[in-house]
């Protein structure tokens, strides 16, 4: 009787195969024998699921994801604004890797238009979700845009040493203290 595989768990495996090598070698380690080799499977195996490197890519961008929404969810069944966006901070070695990840995910996304407009629509849509977290905000919008890329900044800078973990917290939820407490202008007659 032949071997049954589970093929979602398969390509799990070397999805994660692939997300291990972003975050420890970089966009360039990612072929397929490199991939075959990390993930113990052979290189046919790996082409029987990702006849590509760009599938390879765009399969772990489903990974990548979960790991965010796990990390979100793990701050509680109901987060608010500092919760979500302090969760996203790399602040241990998992996050660490996931964060050097997804810069290797968006080195590859920006030169591949298809990927990079997929990562703008999710970017957009959790844009949208933080600035409905911000309905007092004069411009909820702008300061959803203002928070994420501050937390990109952050994270990258964590990310490359440059700065403490901690003191990338402290400037983010500061920033989240200030966005929150903002008031619409009244016009006084």
């Amino acid at each position: 009787m032949p071997k049954q595989v589970d093929h979602s768990s398969r390509r799990a495996e070397i999805s994660d195969a692939v997300m291990r090598l972003l975050a420890r070698d970089g966009l360039e380690s990612i072929s397929l024998r490199h991939v075959a080799a990390e993930a113990g499977v052979s290189a046919g195996q790996v082409q029987h699921y990702f006849p590509t490197k760009d599938a390879m890519m765009e399969f772990a961008t489903t990974t990548i994801a979960g790991r965010i929404q796990a990390r979100i969810a793990a701050a509680g069944p109901d987060p608010d604004l500092r919760q979500i966006l302090t969760a996203l901070l790399p602040t241990d070695a998992e996050s660490a890797a996931d964060t050097r990840t997804l810069i290797g995910y968006l080195a590859f996304a920006s030169v591949r238009p298809p990927v990079a407009e997929t990562l703008a629509t999710n970017g957009r849509a959790f844009r949208d979700h933080i600035a409905g977290m911000l309905p007092h905000h004069p411009d909820p919008t702008g300061a959803a845009n203002t928070l994420l890329a501050l937390l990109d900044g952050l994270a990258l800078h964590v990310t490359l040493g440059q700065l403490p973990a901690a003191d990338a917290r402290t400037v983010l939820t500061t920033a989240i203290d200030e966005a929150c407490s903002r008031q619409p202008h009244i016009n006084q007659p």
